[in-house]
């Protein structure tokens, strides 16, 4: 679960805290870190974005249109 959170998300801290806080066990502690760091290791070098990298570019594309496709309307059309 730890390495699920932290290949999606790109928080390793965040997603081991959240593992020993639900288990109330250090004792896969080193392990976690080991598939942790595989989990951020892979998408790396795939060189993909992490979820909320995306999701802000994906948002901003649509409010960029937005924004043009409103602006062509307030001038009269497009230029």
């Amino acid at each position: 679960m730890a390495a699920f959170f932290t290949g999606v998300v790109r928080a390793p801290q965040t997603g081991i805290a959240l593992v020993v806080e639900m288990t109330a066990n250090v004792t896969m502690l080193l392990p976690m870190l080991g598939a942790c760091f595989m989990a951020m290791l892979a998408p790396t070098l795939m060189r993909g974005l992490a979820i909320y990298d995306s999701l802000r570019e994906r948002t901003l594309e649509r409010e960029r249109a937005r924004l043009e496709q409103e602006e062509q309307v307030a001038s009269g059309g497009p230029r």
